[in-house]
């Protein structure tokens, strides 16, 4: 939260930092607010964070956003400015200086816990501050979607208006921009299981891509879903969470292997409103992107069925692995269903069989067909049975 103190009157001017500080840590509490991990003045005002004990989900942007927006209402009468709501909101770091009155940016106030920063998990923190929990806008969700089609009326939640959107587009509803997050995931899952969070240098691990291939690719992936004007940030910012420093630090190494996209997308950034309408309608927003195959980008960065397996990769798969995969869930789903193994349902055969025959009158004509109207098994199971005996 960013707190405008000087904007209001619960702050007085004769108030101290320390006293402001006080003074927020009482709202806190007489309002039943979690207490901010850290207390920061900014030069100007105030900034509360909240630190997360492991990073959100792209998929929990929402709910940030509207926890984000939650906090704004209750903290409206210390002077919370309602513009900061949006997840790519960066605050002033600390030690740091504000440009607008030449203020240190300090830290005022931690809370801590054993020694440490307090931290929160973000559902259940969403869940104590939201008015609503997650499971309960679902619920709604899924009662009002009942009550339209009750009246003859349909209604699509916004997960499946989705679905129906790439359905529409591509008949594999295949999406490019989730695909390349995925990959992008993907490439971070690699970096931290397979080498310790760091990718190596070629001669150094015998791999056969290092940190080259690895910046290309990433930089690849990501102009197809970063906009333009963001791009070179968001490159520099990926590299330097899996990419050695000394090669990030060295500017030229990023940019031998982004300079062509970032010249399309510094394009791209100057189009006109009209240009730019044109080119999404022709498909050509992100013209300046490479678009390599999941295979090219296997077989480029050495991924092998074992990593494949072993780190749970969601979309740097071959067709073997999928096909695994599919397998895994054919049977998992029958299993759920109350199918038998295969060894357990030739056995129960095999007994039905056996039962069938030891109380066979002897008067009545065995056959083949006779003995599985009798069982209840297919003729097919009384031949294979009478094949293996």
């Amino acid at each position: 939260m960013d707190i405008d103190c000087y904007k209001t009157e619960f702050f007085p001017d004769w108030m101290t930092r320390q006293q402001k500080v006080q003074s927020i840590l009482s709202y806190c509490d007489d309002n039943f607010i979690p207490v901010p991990s850290a207390i920061i003045s900014s030069g100007r005002g105030i900034y509360l964070k909240w630190y997360w004990a492991s990073p959100i989900p792209r998929e929990a942007v929402g709910r940030a956003v509207a926890l984000n927006k939650q906090l704004v209402s209750l903290f409206a009468p210390l002077g919370a400015d309602p513009a900061c709501v949006d997840v790519s909101r960066i605050l002033r770091v600390v030690g740091t200086l504000n440009s607008k009155n030449n203020q240190p940016v300090e830290l005022l106030h931690q809370t801590d816990r054993d020694g440490h920063a307090m931290t929160y998990v973000f559902d259940d923190f969403a869940d104590e501050v939201l008015p609503y929990s997650l499971e309960q806008i679902r619920e709604w969700r899924e009662a009002q979607k009942q009550r339209y089609e009750a009246k003859g009326q349909v209604i699509h939640l916004a997960r499946e208006k989705a679905r129906e959107r790439l359905k529409a587009g591509n008949r594999k509803a295949f999406n490019r921009f989730d695909w390349s997050w995925r990959v992008v995931e993907d490439i971070r899952t690699i970096a931290d299981k397979k080498y310790g969070g760091v990718i190596p240098y070629c001669e150094e691990s015998g791999h056969v891509a290092g940190p080259d291939m690895y910046a290309h690719i990433g930089a690849s992936m990501l102009g197809n879903i970063i906009p333009s004007q963001q791009l070179w940030p968001e490159i520099r910012t990926w590299a330097g969470l899996i990419l050695p420093a000394s090669y990030v630090n060295d500017k030229r190494n990023l940019l031998a292997h982004s300079s062509t996209l970032l010249k399309k997308a510094k394009q791209v950034a100057n189009m006109t409103e009209d240009e730019r309408i044109r080119n999404e309608e022709a498909g050509l927003n992100r013209k300046g992107a490479y678009r390599y195959k999941t295979q090219t980008i296997i077989d480029r960065l050495g991924i092998t069925s074992d990593d494949m397996r072993n780190f749970n990769l969601k979309v740097l798969i071959d067709k073997d692995e999928k096909r695994r995969r599919d397998r895994e869930n054919t049977m998992h789903k029958r299993r759920e269903a109350g199918v038998m193994e295969r060894v357990e349902w030739l056995n129960a055969s095999n007994n039905k069989i056996a039962q069938a025959l030891s109380t066979w009158p002897n008067e009545k004509k065995l056959t083949q067909q006779a003995l599985a109207d009798a069982t209840g098994l297919s003729v097919r199971t009384i031949r294979t049975h009478w094949k293996s005996t």
